[in-house]
Protein backbone atom coordinates (compact mmCIF):
# COMPACT_ATOMS: atom_id res chain seq x y z
CA UNK A 1 0.00 0.00 0.00
CA UNK A 2 1.59 3.46 -0.70
CA UNK A 3 2.20 5.55 2.07
CA UNK A 4 0.32 9.06 1.75
CA UNK A 5 2.45 12.16 0.88
CA UNK A 6 1.35 14.77 3.36
CA UNK A 7 3.01 17.73 1.66
CA UNK A 8 3.05 16.21 -1.94
CA UNK A 9 -0.52 17.36 -4.00
CA UNK A 10 -3.49 14.97 -3.08
CA UNK A 11 -4.56 12.35 -5.59
CA UNK A 12 -7.54 14.24 -6.83
CA UNK A 13 -8.95 17.49 -8.78
CA UNK A 14 -10.43 18.56 -5.06
CA UNK A 15 -8.69 21.95 -4.11
CA UNK A 16 -9.75 25.36 -3.15
CA UNK A 17 -11.23 27.08 -6.28
CA UNK A 18 -10.15 31.08 -4.96
CA UNK A 19 -6.91 32.08 -3.39
CA UNK A 20 -7.68 35.38 -1.54
CA UNK A 21 -9.45 36.46 1.46
CA UNK A 22 -13.13 37.26 1.18
CA UNK A 23 -14.08 41.14 1.07
CA UNK A 24 -15.94 42.75 3.42
CA UNK A 25 -17.61 46.46 4.19
CA UNK A 26 -20.21 48.28 2.18
CA UNK A 27 -20.21 49.72 -1.25
CA UNK A 28 -17.64 52.08 -1.69
CA UNK A 29 -18.13 55.66 -2.18
CA UNK A 30 -19.36 57.77 -4.95
CA UNK A 31 -16.85 59.32 -7.20
CA UNK A 32 -17.02 63.26 -6.80
CA UNK A 33 -19.08 64.79 -9.83
CA UNK A 34 -20.71 61.48 -10.66
CA UNK A 35 -24.73 62.17 -10.03
CA UNK A 36 -24.16 65.47 -11.95
CA UNK A 37 -22.27 64.10 -14.52
CA UNK A 38 -25.84 62.59 -16.00
CA UNK A 39 -28.54 63.57 -13.97
CA UNK A 40 -28.70 59.92 -12.07
CA UNK A 41 -27.80 58.37 -8.90
CA UNK A 42 -25.38 56.17 -8.92
CA UNK A 43 -27.37 53.52 -8.21
CA UNK A 44 -29.78 53.90 -11.09
CA UNK A 45 -28.48 51.77 -14.29
CA UNK A 46 -26.46 53.57 -16.95
CA UNK A 47 -25.53 55.82 -14.20
CA UNK A 48 -22.01 57.01 -15.00
CA UNK A 49 -19.90 56.70 -11.82
CA UNK A 50 -16.60 57.97 -13.84
CA UNK A 51 -15.74 59.97 -17.11
CA UNK A 52 -15.47 57.81 -20.20
CA UNK A 53 -18.06 55.16 -18.16
CA UNK A 54 -19.48 53.03 -20.66
CA UNK A 55 -20.82 50.79 -18.08
CA UNK A 56 -25.06 50.26 -17.98
CA UNK A 57 -25.25 48.83 -14.45
CA UNK A 58 -26.36 50.64 -11.49
CA UNK A 59 -23.34 50.55 -9.00
CA UNK A 60 -24.66 47.97 -6.41
CA UNK A 61 -24.72 45.54 -9.01
CA UNK A 62 -21.52 46.42 -10.36
CA UNK A 63 -19.53 45.92 -6.91
CA UNK A 64 -21.30 42.01 -6.40
CA UNK A 65 -20.07 41.34 -9.82
CA UNK A 66 -16.68 43.02 -8.85
CA UNK A 67 -16.34 40.80 -5.90
CA UNK A 68 -17.37 37.70 -7.36
CA UNK A 69 -14.66 37.89 -10.22
CA UNK A 70 -12.03 38.88 -7.43
CA UNK A 71 -13.16 36.22 -5.24
CA UNK A 72 -12.61 33.78 -3.51
CA UNK A 73 -16.20 34.49 -2.55
CA UNK A 74 -19.24 36.70 -0.88
CA UNK A 75 -20.81 35.81 1.97
CA UNK A 76 -23.55 38.18 3.95
CA UNK A 77 -22.40 38.06 7.01
CA UNK A 78 -19.30 39.99 6.26
CA UNK A 79 -21.13 41.99 3.46
CA UNK A 80 -24.96 42.40 3.91
CA UNK A 81 -24.95 45.44 1.20
CA UNK A 82 -23.10 43.49 -1.39
CA UNK A 83 -24.92 40.46 -0.82
CA UNK A 84 -28.36 42.02 -0.94
CA UNK A 85 -26.81 43.69 -3.79
CA UNK A 86 -26.24 40.34 -5.51
CA UNK A 87 -29.89 39.05 -5.14
CA UNK A 88 -32.01 42.08 -6.53
CA UNK A 89 -29.73 42.12 -9.53
CA UNK A 90 -28.91 38.06 -9.96
CA UNK A 91 -30.04 37.24 -13.43
CA UNK A 92 -27.60 40.17 -14.97
CA UNK A 93 -24.99 39.60 -12.97
CA UNK A 94 -25.43 35.93 -14.07
CA UNK A 95 -25.04 37.14 -17.72
CA UNK A 96 -22.15 39.20 -17.19
CA UNK A 97 -20.46 36.31 -15.74
CA UNK A 98 -21.21 34.30 -18.71
CA UNK A 99 -19.66 36.80 -20.60
CA UNK A 100 -16.39 35.40 -19.11
CA UNK A 101 -16.93 31.29 -18.89
CA UNK A 102 -17.67 31.99 -15.32
CA UNK A 103 -20.85 30.32 -13.62
CA UNK A 104 -21.94 32.05 -10.62
CA UNK A 105 -23.03 29.39 -7.42
CA UNK A 106 -25.54 30.85 -5.14
CA UNK A 107 -26.22 29.09 -1.65
CA UNK A 108 -28.74 30.57 -0.21
CA UNK A 109 -29.08 28.79 3.14
CA UNK A 110 -25.57 29.53 3.70
CA UNK A 111 -25.86 32.92 1.74
CA UNK A 112 -23.13 32.78 0.30
CA UNK A 113 -21.70 32.99 -3.21
CA UNK A 114 -19.11 32.49 -5.53
CA UNK A 115 -17.53 32.28 -9.11
CA UNK A 116 -16.32 28.81 -10.92
CA UNK A 117 -15.53 27.77 -14.41
CA UNK A 118 -18.27 26.77 -16.85
CA UNK A 119 -18.61 22.97 -17.79
CA UNK A 120 -18.01 23.54 -21.43
CA UNK A 121 -15.52 21.45 -23.21
CA UNK A 122 -13.90 24.57 -25.19
CA UNK A 123 -14.32 27.32 -22.25
CA UNK A 124 -10.78 28.63 -20.94
CA UNK A 125 -10.03 28.42 -17.12
CA UNK A 126 -10.74 31.36 -16.14
CA UNK A 127 -10.78 31.16 -12.49
CA UNK A 128 -7.48 30.93 -10.62
CA UNK A 129 -6.97 27.45 -8.54
CA UNK A 130 -4.84 26.01 -5.38
CA UNK A 131 -3.57 22.71 -5.38
CA UNK A 132 -3.86 20.97 -2.34
CA UNK A 133 -2.14 18.56 -0.09
CA UNK A 134 -3.08 15.54 1.35
CA UNK A 135 -3.24 16.93 4.58
CA UNK A 136 -4.97 19.92 3.71
CA UNK A 137 -7.53 17.45 1.92
CA UNK A 138 -7.97 15.55 5.24
CA UNK A 139 -8.45 19.00 7.33
CA UNK A 140 -11.15 20.22 4.84
CA UNK A 141 -12.94 17.26 4.78
CA UNK A 142 -13.25 16.63 8.27
CA UNK A 143 -13.84 20.62 9.00
CA UNK A 144 -16.89 19.94 6.07
CA UNK A 145 -18.32 17.13 7.86
CA UNK A 146 -18.26 19.42 11.49
CA UNK A 147 -19.96 22.27 9.19
CA UNK A 148 -22.68 20.09 7.67
CA UNK A 149 -23.38 18.29 11.30
CA UNK A 150 -23.75 21.91 12.97
CA UNK A 151 -27.32 22.95 14.31
CA UNK A 152 -26.66 26.74 13.23
CA UNK A 153 -24.33 26.50 10.81
CA UNK A 154 -21.64 27.79 12.37
CA UNK A 155 -18.16 25.95 13.18
CA UNK A 156 -15.20 26.98 15.45
CA UNK A 157 -12.10 25.16 15.76
CA UNK A 158 -8.37 25.45 17.09
CA UNK A 159 -4.61 24.46 15.45
CA UNK A 160 -4.57 21.81 18.28
CA UNK A 161 -7.99 20.49 17.61
CA UNK A 162 -6.93 20.21 13.90
CA UNK A 163 -3.93 18.31 14.91
CA UNK A 164 -5.69 16.04 16.91
CA UNK A 165 -8.36 14.58 13.66
CA UNK A 166 -5.25 14.59 11.52
CA UNK A 167 -2.94 12.87 14.48
CA UNK A 168 -3.19 9.35 12.09
CA UNK A 169 -2.44 10.84 8.85
CA UNK A 170 1.23 11.25 10.61
CA UNK A 171 1.36 7.91 11.82
CA UNK A 172 0.57 6.28 8.39
CA UNK A 173 3.09 8.69 6.83
CA UNK A 174 5.76 8.42 8.76
CA UNK A 175 8.17 11.37 9.75
CA UNK A 176 8.66 13.27 12.89
CA UNK A 177 6.36 15.14 15.22
CA UNK A 178 8.42 18.18 14.56
CA UNK A 179 7.99 17.56 10.62
CA UNK A 180 4.11 17.20 11.26
CA UNK A 181 3.51 20.21 12.93
CA UNK A 182 5.55 22.47 10.26
CA UNK A 183 3.24 20.53 7.74
CA UNK A 184 -0.05 21.46 9.89
CA UNK A 185 1.36 25.28 10.19
CA UNK A 186 1.32 25.10 6.23
CA UNK A 187 -2.33 23.80 6.22
CA UNK A 188 -3.32 25.93 8.82
CA UNK A 189 -2.02 29.33 7.11
CA UNK A 190 -3.24 27.61 3.58
CA UNK A 191 -6.98 27.69 4.52
CA UNK A 192 -6.90 31.08 6.27
CA UNK A 193 -4.93 32.62 2.98
CA UNK A 194 -8.05 30.86 1.05
CA UNK A 195 -10.74 31.90 3.22
CA UNK A 196 -11.69 28.58 4.44
CA UNK A 197 -11.22 29.55 7.60
CA UNK A 198 -11.42 33.06 8.84
CA UNK A 199 -9.36 33.78 12.14
CA UNK A 200 -10.64 34.53 15.76
CA UNK A 201 -8.82 35.13 18.83
CA UNK A 202 -5.46 33.41 19.27
CA UNK A 203 -5.30 30.40 17.03
CA UNK A 204 -9.28 29.93 16.45
CA UNK A 205 -10.92 30.15 13.52
CA UNK A 206 -14.40 29.78 12.18
CA UNK A 207 -15.03 27.82 9.57
CA UNK A 208 -16.11 29.06 6.18
CA UNK A 209 -19.21 28.39 5.25
CA UNK A 210 -18.52 28.34 1.16
CA UNK A 211 -17.24 24.87 2.36
CA UNK A 212 -20.70 23.47 2.26
CA UNK A 213 -21.00 24.12 -1.69
CA UNK A 214 -17.31 24.89 -3.04
CA UNK A 215 -17.06 20.68 -3.44
CA UNK A 216 -18.90 18.77 -5.43
CA UNK A 217 -21.21 16.31 -3.60
CA UNK A 218 -19.19 13.17 -5.54
CA UNK A 219 -15.88 14.01 -4.71
CA UNK A 220 -16.28 14.97 -1.16
CA UNK A 221 -18.46 10.98 -1.10
CA UNK A 222 -15.25 9.39 -3.05
CA UNK A 223 -12.59 11.45 -1.02
CA UNK A 224 -14.31 10.70 2.50
CA UNK A 225 -13.98 6.98 1.89
CA UNK A 226 -10.71 6.95 0.72
CA UNK A 227 -9.27 8.80 3.84
CA UNK A 228 -11.42 7.08 5.88
CA UNK A 229 -10.10 3.68 5.12
CA UNK A 230 -6.18 5.11 5.32
CA UNK A 231 -7.66 5.84 8.95
CA UNK A 232 -8.55 2.82 9.59
CA UNK A 233 -5.80 1.19 8.57
CA UNK A 234 -3.54 3.50 10.59
CA UNK A 235 -5.76 2.94 13.76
Amino acid sequence: MTEPDLTGPARTDLRTARPGRPASGGAPSTPSGTASATGQEPGEAGARLWPDDHGTLPAPARLALARLVRGPYLAAESDPDTWRALLTNEDVVRERLADLYLDLVVDADAQVAFVRDVPAPDAPQVVREVALTFLDTALLLHLRGLLLDSADGRVAVSRDEAADHLGVYRRRGGGSPMDFSRQLDATWARLIESGMLEPLSGDRCVVSPVLRTVFGADQVAALSAEYARLAKESA
